[in-house]
This record gives structure tokens, sequence and C-alpha cells, in this order.
């Protein structure tokens, strides 16, 4: 698919499991890097392994995290340890492959793509879902911060046109790319920095510094007013937490994502924007290249 046909075909925005519905069900499914950073996602409905189970004829789990994969297998998952990079023995070939926010991590992309030709049947298809790299709350992150945010695990960033020059090498070629709904919302981390630093991959939050004396009026009155608003969540939050510390923290982090909403939702209005920079994630549905395709390149 040539680059101005790949842009303009980009799907309206779905979610990914509406896309694992549509493509998995009642397939023989292989999900590459199914574990998901640690066993505590597997608790959580978004799990994408377990809606790809719930869907599938046959769902098979590889990842390299060797503890985690024999927590899964203990509770019935069919799961195995394998290091995608290098050659993943299996008997047999699956209509379809997942490789959920996986490529971003890795240093080669050979044993991947290798083991995709290998393990794909003829008329099956590859979801590889990644980071968009031109959404526009990751760039304005930069722009009001002075900073990057990245998962520290990550090693690059792959948009869909760099994506489909990567597969064609590998005989691969994009049958067609979906913007994904889930999102990240700049309001949600603009308090990350050297005072407050946020752990992409556990969700918390860590303080680096005393708190300032506007800090120090506003949490207990934020305190005051979540009790008397949301008296049960309250509740919950505070047995979750285990401290009125922690929360009074948390509900100031709130107050200063929800005040930088109401100015980012008026700033974004006077910004030059289209469907690239509005999603954080895309899922690129991705076949194995006809014969009279590969004569063509």
């Amino acid at each position: 698919m040539d680059r101005n046909t790949l842009i303009k075909n980009i799907k309206k925005p779905v979610s990914r499991f509406e896309i694992v519905a549509r493509y998995c069900r009642g397939k023989e499914v292989l999900d590459i890097g199914c574990v998901n950073h640690n066993t505590n996602n597997t608790s959580k409905d978004h799990w994408l392994h377990q809606q790809i189970k719930s869907v599938a004829s046959i769902c098979v789990g590889v990842d390299y995290l060797e503890r985690e994969v024999e927590d899964l297998k203990s509770r019935g998952y069919n799961v195995i340890c394998a290091d995608v990079t290098h050659s993943i023995n299996l008997a047999r070939k699956f209509d379809v492959i997942i490789i959920g926010n996986l490529i971003e991590h890795l240093s080669s992309f050979d044993g991947l793509f290798l083991n995709i030709n290998r393990l794909l049947k003829d008329d099956g298809c590859v979801l590889i879902s990644t980071a968009n790299p031109f959404y526009s709350e990751q760039y304005f992150y930069s722009a009001f911060k002075n900073d990057i945010i990245i998962n520290p695990e990550h090693t690059c960033w792959i948009d869909p046109v760099a994506l489909e020059q990567l597969i064609q090498r590998y005989e691969l070629i994009t049958q067609s790319v979906y913007w994904i709904k889930e999102k990240w919302p700049l309001s949600g981390i603009i308090c990350n920095g050297e005072k407050k630093s946020f752990n992409i991959l556990t969700g918390v939050w860590t303080s680096n510094s005393t708190t300032s004396f506007l800090e120090k009026i506003l949490r207990p009155l934020l305190l005051v007013v979540f009790r008397l608003v949301f008296p049960n969540k309250a509740k919950k939050v505070l047995v979750r937490c285990g401290s009125t510390d922690k929360v009074k923290e948390l509900l100031y982090i709130r107050f200063v994502g929800f005040c930088f909403s109401i100015f980012w939702f008026i700033y974004s209005l006077f910004i030059i924007k289209s469907r690239i920079n509005s999603y954080e994630l895309y899922i690129a549905v991705i076949k194995r290249r006809e014969n009279e395709d590969r004569d063509l390149i």
C-alpha cells in the first residue's frame, strides 16, 4: 500500500477489544507478549490476553518473563516462555498473530518477523498495535514540560508509514489501520516532574520534595470535599491507599490535572491538528503479500 493510500484509509477509532473480537472470534490465535509487563495486569478488565482467550477457539500466549509465565500456567492459561527475537518452537500455525504494544520494546526486528512468517497461516493476519509518535498530547507534554515521557522499556517509535516500509522487507503488507479509542490524557500526567514523578509501568505517583505552601492549604480542603461529596468512594480510596496523606496527595494531583484540563480544552481549540494527532495508539492489520504484489516490489 502506498503512503498516500495508507494515510487516507486509516479507519475511524475503535476499541482494541472490538478489534480483537472482530478478528479473533473462533480463530486459532497466537498472542506474543501476553503478560503485559506483570501479572498484576492480569486481574484487570483491560488485560488483552483474557479478551483474546474469551473469543478465540485456540489461544496460545508467549512471553519472555519466566516467573509470570509460570504463574499464568498454574492458573490454567496456555502460555509458553520464549524470546520473540529468537525462533519460537510451536507445532501449529495460526489464523491470527497478535503483537500488542510489543514492537516498540525490541532492538531487532528480524526474529519477530521470521517467527511471524513461519507461524502464520497463508491466509492469516497479524495485528500489530503500537504508540502513535504524532499524538498531540505526547508532543505538548514535551512542549509544556521540556521533557519526554516514555515507557523506560521502549526503544523506538514506529508510525504506520514506517511500519509499512518495515514489513515489506519481510514479504508482508498492511491491509488496514485503525486508530484506538483508548488513550491517556495530558491532564493526567501534567504534574510529572522533579517534585512529583509518575511511574508509567505501575501508575504510581511518588513525591520527591516537600510540599509547597499552596499544596499544604489545598490538600486538606480537597479531602474534606471528597469525603462530603463521595463518602463511599472516599472510604474505599482510603483503604486502598493506606493513609490520608497519600489520598491528599492524589487528590491534589487530580485537582491540578482538572484545572489544567480546562486550560487545555480552550488552548487546543486554536491548534491545527488532524486525526493523525488525535490518538495515542493504532493497530495495523497485516497480511502476506500476494505473489503478484511481490513481483511489483
